[in-house]
């Protein structure tokens, strides 16, 4: 009978193995991302700082310290467009904009609010260091005003913002780590190296890292 059917009927047939064939292949399709998934969360939950190298971890610091650095050197900037438009050193405002925007993208980045936006204060309170030399200097040698200062709303905002989600990515990789012992020293050791420039005295250096050697992590309570 079941042959009869399939010889009377060989489209219907055709049909009915393309559909079976069709949903088989998207349920082991979306069996392997599934399982890539996994081991991808996997990794990154049972990631242990004794599973990635020394250099692994002296290259997530540089990233971090270097873009401290590069974030401090942009305050030079910002501090000549104030000067040029008669503005404070000071936005509290702005700041916390700042603060409460980080907060939010913490919790996106799965990191502690708190912690990030103690890291994020501590760079604010770094380049608020680096401004406030400028202008005492500034009136010392009585400059006016700079030529050519890059715009703060157009330029330098927008390029700090970008550092900003570049910091919390950077964070990510290193925030389980930062708690551990050999990563404290690496970044007191790596920062005397990388964070300097212009400006970039050992107190605005302190203040920089400060929050980067008072995490706690779980993943070091044993050491």
């Amino acid at each position: 009978m079941k042959l009869s059917f399939l010889t009377k009927y060989p489209l219907l047939f055709i049909i009915i193995i393309f559909f079976e064939l069709f949903f088989s292949s998207r349920v082991v399709a979306a069996s392997f991302k599934l399982e890539f998934a996994a081991k991808n969360s996997g990794l990154l939950q049972s990631a242990d700082p004794q599973g990635i190298t020394s250099a692994e971890q002296q290259l997530r610091v540089d990233k971090l310290l270097k873009l401290i650095q590069q974030r401090l050197l942009i305050a030079h900037d910002v501090a000549r467009w104030k000067w040029n438009h008669k503005r404070p050193i000071e936005d509290r405002k702005r700041e916390q904009e700042l603060l409460l925007k980080v907060r939010q993208q913490a919790t996106i980045h799965s990191l502690e609010p708190d912690t990030v936006a103690a890291f994020f204060q501590a760079q604010i309170e770094a380049g608020k260091l680096i401004q406030t030399v400028d202008f005492q200097n500034w009136q010392k040698q009585g400059i006016k005003s700079f030529p050519h200062v890059p715009d703060l709303n157009q330029i330098l905002r927008p390029s700090l913002d970008k550092l900003n989600t570049e910091f919390l990515f950077a964070l990510t990789e290193l925030t389980q780590f930062l708690g551990c012992p050999q990563i404290r020293e690496l970044i007191q050791s790596r920062s005397q190296v990388i964070i300097q420039g212009d400006g970039i005295v050992k107190q605005v250096q302190s203040v920089a890292i400060s929050p980067l050697l008072q995490f706690q992590s779980t993943s070091c309570s044993r050491q």
